[in-house]
């Protein structure tokens, strides 16, 4: 029952993986009043972001963290929250839980109608175990739904005050710890309930709930540990394909940087050489990634049956590189995040690099954006490389946030390339940016409106002189507005210089491209340096090929 995926991999699903979608809980639980009734939460859940559209598989993210807080009636853990029901603090937390409850108490399993559903539509269901998350630890009085009594009172189980991460990672000591048996034992007996008494089709542990399994002085012993793990699990799947008559899966959510997965004790690479996982998944943990490196995972799984997915995770959006008058320049986060230009450009990047598949994370970061996303159109178009090759798309560089990026967890991690300092002792900076489409060829079929790389830049004067290249060739381009005296600024002295690459015959092919800033001449009567804040790389498509370029202007001819 194998199938071929699009890279020519002996898959082990019935139908080869494109487009996955991690359903956390917010969309069905989160996003609406309760209570729902069982068809309003299954509606919620399938109608749209699933229900007629090219999405294959659904991770439910019904296992909250190994101490067993699940949203399914578990015989193993514990329903979270249940201590302290129907006593509950914050009305957020009162308003998922409010329905699971309901949703029990009148006979219906949350993870059995999901299966059901999901499988009634044709698409797979895994239920996605986060896989050492802490939302539960931050506050000691913590009473919500991700809380047990057995990680309320098996406090020995937990890695402790000598965990060796870095400071500001305060979480790591109230995480459980997978270099004690007891804890893997019991992580093994919730994954095996799931695979042997639920219609599931696969389960995925997510490695970025949260990054860390051990005290860094186990990470040795405790990798080797997760391997045996992972070859039980794989058992266990094995046992309940025999049972089920049809495949059951195992998936992993990783670091996207991955030489932090050894840091993190994730020995991927032994999972899927000895065909333990179905899908890899390469992630960030929250800030929006644009251009991850996926050539160790596409390399690496090569020659396996593993698939390599790439995690679009929409929150907390992306910086946009923009012009509207106001202190507002950089800009993430609702009512905006991710634009349909975006999720093309992350998916062909992603595609670029021969990953198998997309993965959307958070979802329901997007149905709180009714602006942006009347219709989720874009998930018609995440399969099809080509379809989303020919549309617009908007390239983003990759912005260091406040907190949460890799190097915020791993100590091997660089920061990441954006904002940068640009000054007299160092006066150039070059960074990458990855695009997923040949606009050589669609300029050349004269398809191609515009491909403007545009830069948002601070500290920025008049008597200044910067060089931008484009793979170390020099690109014609100005600020906009002009940046002569009198003309319109942000505060903090910032301006934006674009350029159109297209109108210089340079439209670039698919791949990894180099932009370098050179800062030829600093004002001499400042000591700072200059700012590139964000870079972004925004593609236009004439989108009535063949008609003169005047009736492509018209209202409408926009999409």
């Amino acid at each position: 029952m194998s199938s071929t995926s699009v890279t020519g991999k002996t898959f082990r699903m019935k139908r080869p993986y494109r487009v996955i979608i991690n359903e956390d809980g917010g969309r069905g639980f989160r996003n609406y009043v309760a209570p729902l009734t069982k068809e309003q939460y299954l509606s919620a859940i399938f109608d749209v972001q699933v229900k007629g559209r090219p999405v294959d598989a659904l991770f439910w993210c019904g296992l909250q963290n190994p101490a067993g807080a699940t949203w399914y009636c578990t015989k193993v853990g514990e329903r979270g929250g249940l201590l302290s029901w129907p006593r509950i603090k914050q009305a957020w937390e009162w308003h998922h839980m409010k329905t699971r409850e309901e949703l029990i108490r009148q006979g219906h399993d949350p993870l059995a109608i999901v299966c059901d559903r999901g499988h009634e539509l044709g698409t797979d269901i895994w239920l996605s175990f986060r896989a050492n998350d802490v939302h539960h630890s931050w506050d000691p009085h913590y009473a919500g739904s991700k809380m047990t009594r057995k990680y309320r009172d098996r406090t020995d189980l937990r890695v402790g005050p000598d965990h060796g991460r870095q400071p500001h990672v305060t979480f790591a000591e109230r995480q459980w710890d997978y270099a004690k048996q007891e804890v893997r034992d019991f992580v093994l007996a919730l994954l095996s309930e799931a695979l042997l008494d639920y219609d599931v089709d696969g389960v995925e542990l997510d490695f970025m709930r949260h990054a860390f399994l051990f005290a860094k002085s186990d990470t040795e012993m405790g990798t080797l540990a997760m391997n045996d793990l992972m070859r039980a699990l794989r058992g266990v799947a094995d046992q309940a394909e025999k049972k089920k008559g049809r495949p059951q899966g195992i998936a992993a959510r990783v670091p996207s940087f991955e030489p932090a997965c050894a840091e993190a004790g994730i020995d991927w690479r032994t999972w899927a050489g000895e065909g333990l996982v179905d899908v890899i998944t390469a992630s960030t943990h929250q800030p929006t990634e644009q251009e991850a490196d996926l050539a160790p995972f596409v390399d690496g799984c090569r020659d396996t049956g593993t698939l390599v997915s790439f995690c679009m995770e929409p929150s907390p959006a992306t910086p946009h590189v923009t012009y509207d008058r106001s202190m507002i320049h950089v800009y993430g986060g609702a009512p905006t995040g991710l634009s349909t230009e975006n999720y093309r450009s992350m998916a062909l990047g992603a595609y670029q690099q021969e990953a198998d598949a997309v993965y959307i994370f958070n979802t329901h970061f997007l149905f709180e954006r009714f602006d942006t996303h009347t219709s989720l159109e874009f998930l018609d178009e995440l399969h099809d490389r080509e379809l989303m090759a020919g549309r617009d798309q908007r390239y983003i560089v990759s912005r260091q946030p406040p907190r949460y990026s890799h190097d915020w967890f791993f100590e091997c991690a660089p920061p990441r390339p954006l904002p940068k300092w640009v000054t007299r002792e160092e006066p150039e900076y070059t960074f990458i940016i990855t695009v997923g489409a040949d606009l050589e060829r669609a300029a050349d079929e004269q398809r191609l409106r515009a491909a403007r790389l545009r830069l948002c830049l601070a500290q920025v004067t008049p008597p200044d002189i910067i060089e931008v290249c484009w793979n170390g060739q020099p690109l014609a381009g100005d600020f906009e507005p002009p940046l002569v005296p009198g003309t319109w600024q942000h505060w903090y002295a910032i301006h934006f210089w674009v350029a159109d690459l297209v109108g210089q015959d340079r439209a670039p092919k698919a791949g990894r491209h180099e932009i370098t800033l050179r800062l030829v001449h600093r004002n001499h009567e400042i000591e700072e340096g200059i700012i590139i804040h964000t870079a972004e790389f925004d593609v236009r498509f004439w989108h009535r090929p063949g008609v003169a370029h005047a009736m492509n202007e018209m209202p409408g001819m926009f999409r």
